[in-house]
């Protein structure tokens, strides 16, 4: 992985791979045959370890469970980071290598998938599968841009000790299954708050009279 994440595909030669085990090249040929099936082993150690992580079958505490899994999820892909981005640079050049990336991302989707759909049908929520599915992605592809972005663009993300906690109330709420995705052990984030409380104010007001506030209304 480390020799991956610092030359490539391309660039990650079996001389080089053996020297960073401290292996000899001829002993690296006969474990793995190829440095294809060698990459395969990175990706299935990569499904392996997303694996340990996996969400429980049964939704319990889904605003506690998905925040420790989107967590461990984020920190695993920070981990990875530079590894990922090399792929995916080379995927166009290298297309085979697609069904090996995304042995990791399926792993990771199917876990969420079918611990949405338990949370669904446990709280009678009308979605359907195509819409879980959807609202997947949009977790996932959150974590993802997370762990690729941060290093880049840092003022655009959560910090990262509430990242996880931030992506699972969201995530929760799109489902409709928010009740107890509440803010306990979490430090007060005074303006979010205000926000929030005076969004709602507003919101509520406009509702009741079927248009902007009425101060707005003067303003304009």
């Amino acid at each position: 992985m480390r020799v991956f994440a610092e030359c490539g595909l391309r660039g990650a030669t079996t001389r080089r791979i053996a020297e960073a085990a401290g292996v000899n090249e001829v002993t690296l040929f006969r474990q793995f045959k190829s440095k294809t099936a060698l990459i395969n082993e990175v990706a299935e150690l990569y499904a392996r370890e997303r694996s340990e992580e996996a969400l429980p079958a049964g939704p319990a505490s889904p605003f506690r469970e998905l925040t420790e899994w989107c967590n461990a999820h984020l920190a695993l892909l920070h981990d990875r980071r530079d590894m990922i981005r090399k792929c995916m640079a080379e995927v166009r050049e290298l297309p085979q290598m697609k069904g090996t990336m995304r042995r990791g991302p399926d792993v990771v989707h199917r876990q969420l998938k079918d611990y949405t759909t338990a949370l669904v049908r446990q709280r009678g929520l009308p979605l359907t599968a195509s819409e879980i599915s959807t609202a997947c992605v949009m977790l996932q592809g959150s974590l993802f841009a997370d762990a690729m972005g941060r290093d880049i663009m840092p003022d655009m993300y959560p910090p990262l000790r509430r990242a996880g906690a931030g992506y699972a109330r969201m995530f929760l709420r799109m489902l409709g299954a928010d009740d107890d995705a509440g803010t306990a052990g979490e430090p007060a984030d005074e303006s979010s708050s205000a926000e929030r409380t005076n969004g709602g104010r507003a919101a509520a007001g406009a509702s009741r009279r079927g248009g902007p506030s009425r101060s707005r209304q003067r303003r304009t």
